[in-house]
């Protein structure tokens, strides 16, 4: 079953938490206030016009109680000025209220409470609960994690709990290597159980890798593995290479957005990825990629992807060139992709085009030629008030024609530095 936005009753909650908040700003020795306007424009397949207002809040007050203590709070609301994309027009969400407390000036026991968002290797959530992270040496520690899931909202809340942890330990100079685990509940029954392990390692003084794996515990199967090589082989020379393989019945058995479901991409599904490429900056100006990646799909059957892209600077202006072949066994992993973008500083003023373009061997979906083209212009107003545009337009198997427009107003306060 597929959860829906969580979205607060009303957003009283957040002025009232932000009235307490701006309290104990006076107390603070550094504080950060920033807002972000949105007013969005664009049209579904069913060329129906949206036109929502999303205003962005975060505050930010650190250093309270001789350091020791900071606080963190986000909301943002939303309005649809036209057709309704959920089933209220006016909605608002709080995304994280928390307070972190650290008895140490390196801050290796770290201590918070209230909704945030806790990423330890398997675990990626947004919680209202509490959350302990502790550096027991330098060469070992563990965090925990406890509380509600806040995206529960397809039945209630009643009976949901989410709990995890990882345990890491560190090799001096060379790496790193944490094990963890998550459990779920929904209305008191197994929702999600999952353990990892994740690493960073640097075997030889040239070389890095990193990666995970994690494991359903319910479905008995491997969710995904994934790992990335690169090896610094000269100054200006990075080769790179990469693993990754999902079963999607086990990587999407729950979910919490329909999308990434195997009803949705396919019930039985398994992909393996394998490939590198090769990373050559030639001036600090003139760089070049050239890459290659083998899909295997266990249903779709094979594909290679395979191509170069190429970055140049000149006088203040970076652009860049990209073409690659995806050769699949089925239409729509069948073109040729091709980008080019360019971007410039004015003063102050910040431009940006970028296009990118699929050429079907066959029209998928009645498409042959798919594309999107993207500008961006953004004006720094003065030091607090920046102000953009960008539109985009669209034509893909999925959309005929999509035009999105975005108008935004970026506002930033710091003070006590």
């Amino acid at each position: 079953m597929a959860r829906k936005p969580h979205f607060s009753k009303n957003i009283l909650s957040f002025f009232v938490l932000s009235v307490l908040f701006l309290q104990t700003v006076v107390f603070a020795a550094e504080n950060d206030f920033t807002s972000k306007t949105y007013l969005k424009y664009f049209q579904d397949p069913t060329d129906k016009n949206f036109a929502p207002l999303y205003e962005y809040v975060e505050l930010e007050s650190r250093n309270l109680h001789k350091g020791q203590v900071s606080l963190y709070l986000s909301g943002w609301l939303g309005h649809d000025f036209n057709a309704l994309q959920y089933d209220k027009r006016t909605r608002d969400e709080l995304t994280y209220a928390m307070v972190r407390f650290s008895p140490y000036t390196d801050r290796r026991l770290l201590l918070t409470a209230g909704r945030q968002f806790v990423f330890e290797g398997v675990a990626s959530e947004q919680l209202d609960g509490i959350a302990a992270r502790w550096e027991l040496t330098p060469s070992a520690g563990f965090s925990l994690f406890g509380g509600a899931p806040v995206e529960t909202e397809f039945d209630s809340r009643g009976g949901d709990a989410v709990s995890g942890g990882r345990m890491f330990f560190r090799i001096q100079n060379k790496g790193e290597i944490g094990l963890s685990v998550l459990d779920e509940v929904n209305d008191g029954k197994r929702f999600r159980e999952e353990g990892g392990v994740d690493l960073w390692l640097l075997p030889v003084k040239k070389g890095e890798v990193k990666g995970q794996s994690s494991y359903n515990n319910i479905t008995e199967g491997w969710r995904e593995h994934s790992y990335t090589l690169r090896v610094f082989a000269a100054e200006r020379l990075t080769l790179s290479g990469l693993f990754a393989q999902s079963r999607y019945d086990d990587a999407f058995s729950v979910r919490t957005l329909s999308a990434f479901s195997p009803e949705f991409i396919g019930i039985g599904e398994r992909l393996t990825k394998q490939g590198g490429g090769v990373d050559y900056r030639a001036t600090d100006n003139l760089s070049g990629v050239a890459d290659y990646v083998h899909y295997d799909y266990r249903l779709m059957g094979d594909a290679d992807y395979y191509g170069a892209r190429v970055s140049y600077t000149v006088s203040g202006i970076m652009t860049g060139l990209s073409l690659h072949r995806m050769d699949g066994a089925v239409d729509k992993l069948r073109y040729i992709e091709t980008r080019v973008y360019a971007a410039t500083d004015l003063e102050d003023w910040r431009l940006s085009l970028d296009a990118i373009n699929l050429n079907y061997d066959s029209a998928f979906n009645n498409v042959k030629n798919a594309y999107s083209l993207n500008g961006t212009v953004r004006y720094k107003i003065n030091d607090s008030l920046t102000s953009g545009f960008s539109v985009d337009y669209a034509r893909t198997p999925d959309f005929v024609h999509n035009t999105t427009a975005l108008l935004n107003l970026v506002y930033g306060y710091k003070s006590g530095r």
